[in-house]
């Protein structure tokens, strides 16, 4: 699994009939930024963060995600194991809306 960044959704008026009402977003994948909470070096007072990896997967949406949200993507053959995705050709799936994210004592950004 990974953490990514709603950017948007796709459009596809003819697909194979299993996603037929799937909801298809665009998610950016997240590096973390790990950064000690009291060292502050690289200029960012030690907060850590996230850091845009330029890349973009489409996945499926079960979960009613919107643009900007931070999800858990699973991908792969995992994906299928998710609800209801047993039959449906996918490689990634959002299993997750993301709350907060925290790395020691540091909240994600």
């Amino acid at each position: 699994m990974f953490l990514g960044r709603i950017k948007g959704h796709v459009v596809s008026s003819v697909k194979d009939k299993t996603i037929n009402g799937q909801r298809l977003l665009i998610v950016e994948p997240l590096k973390v930024i790990y950064s000690d909470a009291n060292d502050g070096a690289n200029g960012d007072g030690g907060a850590g963060g996230f850091e845009p990896t330029g890349r973009a997967i489409v996945a499926m949406d079960p979960l009613g995600c919107g643009t900007g949200q931070l999800v858990l993507i699973s991908q792969g053959s995992s994906a299928r194991m998710a609800d209801g995705m047993k039959q449906v050709p996918t490689d990634a799936v959002i299993v997750g809306i993301v709350d907060e994210a925290v790395v020691g004592e540091v909240k994600l950004k």
